[in-house]
């Protein structure tokens, strides 16, 4: 019986102790939730763009370093090129048999609804994958 007499007052004198220290809330969590970054998408390119698309219009590609340049569609197959730099070029571009790829200069560019992508080389497919460096987006019609 002393024995349980003991033991109970040893619990009592440990909760006792326990019982007088002050508890600091947890600190809250300062750091900004970010929201996913959307990931870009890039339209298909149509079997026929030419009669499927209405592609004439300006697109813009903003380069790594920030800079923009402009790519307008004009009709009669016309073009003109605004560089980052301020350079225009312009001249008169031509389609390929596909109808879905047109040339400006040595480049060969596919047609999207709402993108023009510059490709490697005649060669290369359209079906992508495309990235941002090598797309147009369209601003305006």
């Amino acid at each position: 019986m002393k024995t349980r007499l003991m033991l109970a007052a040893a619990t009592s004198f440990a909760l006792a102790a326990c019982g007088g220290a002050k508890t600091e809330p947890a600190p809250a969590d300062t750091t900004a939730a970010t929201a996913p970054m959307a990931e870009a998408t890039f339209p298909a390119v149509p079997t026929n763009a030419r009669t499927s698309v209405k592609y004439e219009g300006s697109y813009s590609q903003t380069g790594a370093d920030g800079k923009t340049s402009t790519l307008a569609l004009g009709p009669n197959d016309s073009w003109t090129l605004t560089a980052a730099d301020g350079t225009v070029t312009k001249g008169t571009y031509n389609w390929y048999s596909d109808n879905s790829r047109i040339l400006i200069g040595d480049d060969v560019y596919a047609i999207a609804d709402g993108a023009v992508y510059k490709l490697a080389d005649k060669n290369a497919p359209v079906t992508g994958p495309f990235t941002e460096d090598v797309t147009w987006r369209r601003t305006t019609m």
